[in-house]
């Protein structure tokens, strides 16, 4: 199998079993089990820096879980124990999408939920929530370059951050939803679109790779 660019159906697919292998499993070894076959996954989209980000992610809180927190004070178990497994818990669906981000373009997404024939609201809303991720990260990179001339202490960092990015955050919403509507996102007229989509082999097989998964943590994998 070659490696390609993820359909972003067989992406919210996978996505999908990831929420419903989340939500069912019962002990940590069928969350591992799951994000084992996730990161498979990716290693078959060609993502290794993901799947490597992942599995040190795990380890990690395995360390935490297994060897850290039973030997803290009570105090640090409290606060960090019920973060920590939630957080080994949302990995598999993490990771799923930092593929998705990594493989799927925003016109690919837009083209494939016109293809499942979602409503037009939805797909507005969604390939506006899309774009404004970028655009939160850009005046990120663009207040830590100001800090860098100015020479901030590490103390007013935090500060010099939340400050710019509450103020712009609406108004950055309200410049992409306007960009939206001028290109005619909403128009009631039918969508052409120059972006060709398609299940390849290396889809269905990373799909049925998923409900393998899931179907391993609800039967096979005992607590």
């Amino acid at each position: 199998m070659c490696h390609r660019k993820i359909d972003p159906r067989a992406g919210l697919f996978i996505l999908l079993l990831a929420n419903i292998g989340m939500f069912l499993e019962r002990t940590s070894m069928q969350g591992n089990v799951l994000t084992g076959v996730i990161i498979v996954i990716l290693l078959l989209y060609g993502c290794p820096k993901i799947a490597t980000c992942g599995v040190g992610f795990l380890l990690l809180l395995y360390c935490l879980q297994s060897f850290v927190l039973p030997v803290s004070p009570r105090a640090l178990i409290i606060l960090f124990s019920v973060f920590v497994n939630m957080t080994r818990r949302m990995l598999p669906c993490l990771l799923t999408g930092a593929l998705l981000v990594e493989k799927c373009s925003i016109q690919e997404f837009v083209a494939a939920m016109r293809k499942l024939r979602l409503p037009q609201n939805l797909i507005t809303a969604i390939s506006v929530t899309f774009r404004y991720f970028p655009a939160i990260s850009e005046e990120v990179r663009h207040i830590t370059d100001a800090m860098k001339l100015q020479r901030i202490p590490a103390g007013r960092k935090i500060e010099c951050y939340l400050v710019p990015i509450m103020l712009s955050a609406t108004k950055t919403a309200e410049e992409l939803s306007a960009a939206a509507v001028v290109r005619g996102i909403d128009s009631p007229n039918k969508k052409t679109c120059a972006v060709e989509i398609g299940f390849s082999a290396t889809d269905i097989s990373c799909m049925l790779l998923a409900v393998a998964g899931v179907i391993l943590t609800l039967i096979f994998v005992k607590g």
